[in-house]
């Protein structure tokens, strides 16, 4: 009866928690080499994390030195080849401070598709965070491709894998005894 219940609760467990919950983040340097015009000396970085349990994508940005205060900015996705090249707008965080230099961070909701789009790409080293000024650099002023950086596993992950080796330790001490 005992055991039963052990592994009810164990069978709870497994059910209950996602199994492969990940968050992935990426992290870049803006800059304005790959621009159409690469001569802007401003600079900034992109911290843009995936939450695939939300379906959401979270983009903080700082920027400093931009050619003018009216800037938009875009994640861009997907390239044909990997950390090079230009893509159509796949997600879009404007508007921004409306400042040459500052901060921005946003929260984005994306539908189960075009968030696995977007992080595929992203993994692929096909997606880049650029930010555009009107006038000589409409065009992007400074970009970054979101190379792979960290995967972070969802505490429910951890707690899994707990319960599995618990069970499996339980089982075993069950045997011998």
């Amino acid at each position: 009866m005992r055991a039963s219940l052990i592994a009810a609760a164990a069978v709870g467990l497994f059910t209950a928690l996602p199994a492969s919950a990940l968050t992935t983040i990426f992290v870049t340097t803006l800059s304005s080499a790959g621009e159409p015009v690469p001569t802007s000396t401003a600079t900034g970085a992109a911290i843009v994390t995936f939450d695939d349990v939300a379906s959401t994508v979270t983009v903080q940005l700082s920027f400093a030195g931009l050619a003018n205060s009216a800037p938009f900015g875009h994640i861009h996705c997907c390239t044909a080849t990997p950390l090079t090249g230009n893509a159509g707008v796949a997600l879009n965080f404007t508007p921004l401070p409306a400042t040459t230099t500052g901060t921005y961070s946003n929260v984005f909701a994306l539908t189960p598709i075009a968030f696995n789009s977007l992080l595929t790409g992203a993994a692929a080293g096909r997606a880049y965070v650029n930010i555009h000024t009107p006038g000589t650099y409409q065009g992007g002023e400074i970009r970054g491709f979101l190379p792979i950086t960290t995967v972070v596993p969802e505490p429910g992950t951890y707690a899994l894998m707990l319960a599995g080796l618990g069970a499996v330790a339980f089982a075993a001490r069950r045997r011998r005894g």
